[in-house]
């Protein structure tokens, strides 16, 4: 079991709120201590937006209680009234996330007696006031979140592994001829979850307002930071759409009795395959430039690769009769479309993180 910086965190904040509470004689403590466990946040902006939110929610909680109290006294009628009130209350505040909390501030002030409402309402603010106090400084404070180092692991992990998913799925495709395909879910399964963690850390990190080291836009910086995990979500997209072939084309060539491949065709394959080489390299550069914060040359998009593949398309062409060779030559196309689409883009990419470099 992993015990991380946050679990650590918490644990100090209830540690702090309890010794405070008996400094100061407030009571309940544990209170103050659910107070605190409750805005240990994943990021110091969800930290102060949740201290907010609960300093209102109890607000309205002790408020309710002593009205309720004071006005139908201590009871189950008042107390099923008071929860019937405060939850439609909070829900059309938008503080959903504090209901347990108003409720129980709630409930607390209405369980004391009627002289004693306005003693128990001053100390279980002290109270929670304590426990948001001590959340907010430790996770100001204490280990704050490096979501700039994580996001650009987790940027070099996705794109990684995206394009190696991707070159996967073209060399599946290639390689298909009358051997058995058995589609593995795993790596793909891998890559969507490295891109959702890659967006929840821009999230974060957005919400942080952090600023880049190094970067005079860090702003911009975020940009390019979305646009290329929008890319791995695309390319991941396109593995799938190409390995979504494989079935269908083995199935073919078994009904046909495994015709063996033609020369054309096999020249064709090899072009598709190289294809995928280029698409490695622009992303060695893609990750560098955003990820590193290196420099690398920029690239022209040129037409000569797909001159080739149409030449070769083009000599394959004159053995093409019936359905067979017609199925061959849209999978050809489909392939060959990722492949562009691939590459273009990360030269794109390339183009636009080098702009923003030079600004």
């Amino acid at each position: 079991m992993r015990i991380g910086a946050r679990v650590i965190k918490t644990g100090i904040a209830v540690a702090i709120t309890m010794f405070l509470c008996r400094l100061l004689e407030l009571e309940p403590a544990f209170f103050g201590a659910v107070s605190a466990v409750i805005n240990i946040q994943p990021s110091i902006f969800l930290t102060l937006r949740e201290a907010r939110n609960q300093v209102l929610v109890h607000v309205l909680g002790v408020s309710a209680g002593f009205l309720f109290g004071f006005f139908l006294g201590v009871n189950p009628l008042s107390a099923g009234l008071i929860v019937i009130l405060l939850i439609p209350l909070f829900s059309r505040l938008k503080l959903s996330s504090g209901i347990t909390m108003g409720i129980v501030a709630a409930l607390f002030v209405l369980s004391s007696s009627t002289e004693e409402f306005m003693a128990h309402a001053f100390a279980r603010t002290g109270v929670i006031f304590v426990g948001l106090g001590s959340a907010m400084l430790v996770n100001v404070f204490l280990w704050p979140p490096r979501y700039m180092e994580q996001l650009k692991e987790k940027l070099r992990q996705s794109n990684e592994a995206a394009v190696l998913y991707f070159c996967h799925a073209v060399q599946e495709y290639v390689g298909l001829e009358g051997k058995e395909y058995h589609g593995d879910t795993a790596p793909g399964e891998r890559v969507e979850r490295l891109n959702k963690e890659a967006r929840r850390l821009l999230e974060l990190l957005g919400r942080e307002r952090t600023v880049a080291a190094g970067a005079a836009d860090p702003a911009g910086w975020l940009a390019l930071a979305e646009k290329l995990i929008d890319y791995n979500e695309s390319i991941t997209h396109k593995s799938n759409r190409i390995l979504d072939l494989l079935p269908g084309r083995l199935e073919r060539r078994v009904s046909s009795g495994n015709p063996p491949i033609s020369e054309e065709f096999r020249a064709i394959l090899e072009l598709l395959a190289s294809g995928c080489v280029t698409v490695v390299r622009l992303n060695g550069k893609l990750r560098s430039v955003i990820v590193d914060g290196g420099t690398a040359a920029a690239e022209e998009i040129s037409e000569d690769y797909w001159e080739t593949l149409t030449k070769a398309i083009e000599q394959w062409q004159p053995r093409l009769a019936g359905s067979y060779f017609l199925h061959a030559l849209l999978e050809v196309a489909v392939t060959a479309n990722e492949i562009k689409w691939a590459s273009r883009q990360a030269k794109l990419l390339l183009a636009e993180s080098l702009e923003d470099g030079d600004r």
